[in-house]
């Protein structure tokens, strides 16, 4: 299984990398981020679940993900994941809960390596809200009873791409006016990394990651997006 480091890259381009690696089945963990920061929607939202003109103020990039789950304002300093599985893979059930589990278990990894009380949150009470941040959905990592991290899948008959979040720090405001969201309902059910006392670089959280998602899956082989285009990956057809 190879790990692709990404850095920040445009909202378009972050999600055609990730659907090309889902339409080849690479088993793959991508970390990146994204410049400009952008908005992203979950595959059955529309632009209606946003404020258009403070988005434009903003100077946001929208774009549709191709998972689920609710929208996501995705400033300079957090690090969105990518996991892409082929459906056969050993480790993957046919439940849900249990392959968003596993896809997500690098990331409490990570978090409980830096001293963080991560766990997955259990609640079999789902709520739609067009934030994804607030959602209740029994996918996201949670510290001390609040949410750190979502995660968002896409299952197809030959491979399962899960995206999610690590938020460094929590931008009420903006989201508020993005998403036309309560500020005191963000505060209550959303936190980040320097909310919880911590304050680790890019480069160290992106370390735990790549540390967390070995202790998953085993040794993550480091392959880079042109060593990947060069092998005639962009060109490979989609699965039917």
């Amino acid at each position: 299984m190879h790990v692709l480091l990404d850095g920040h890259l445009s909202a378009a381009e972050n999600m055609r990398r990730d659907e090309l690696l889902h339409d080849a089945a690479r088993p793959i963990v991508r970390l990146y981020g994204w410049q400009p920061e952008a908005v992203s929607l979950g595959n059955s939202q529309s632009e209606a679940d946003i404020d258009l003109e403070v988005v434009r103020e903003y100077g946001l990039d929208v774009v549709k993900r191709g998972t689920g789950g609710g929208g996501i304002l995705h400033n300079a300093v957090e690090i969105t994941y990518a996991v892409v599985l082929p459906i056969q893979h050993p480790r993957l059930t046919t439940n849900i809960t249990e392959s968003f589990g596993l896809l997500s278990r690098g990331v409490v990894n990570a978090l409980r390596a830096l001293e963080l009380p991560a766990e997955l949150e259990s609640m079999p009470d789902r709520t739609r809200d067009a934030l994804c941040y607030v959602r209740i959905q029994g996918t996201n990592v949670m510290v001390r009873g609040r949410k750190i991290s979502g995660g968002a899948q896409r299952r197809t008959k030959w491979a399962v791409l899960q995206h999610g979040t690590v938020i460094f720090e929590r931008d009420d405001a903006r989201i508020a006016r993005v998403f036309r969201a309560d500020p005191g309902l963000i505060e209550a059910k959303v936190t980040s990394l320097g909310l919880e006392g911590i304050t680790p670089t890019r480069e160290k959280m992106i370390e735990a990651l790549v540390a967390g998602y070995t202790d998953v899956f085993g040794p993550l082989e480091p392959i880079t997006w042109d060593a990947l285009a060069q092998s005639g990956f962009e060109r490979a057809p989609s699965n039917p």
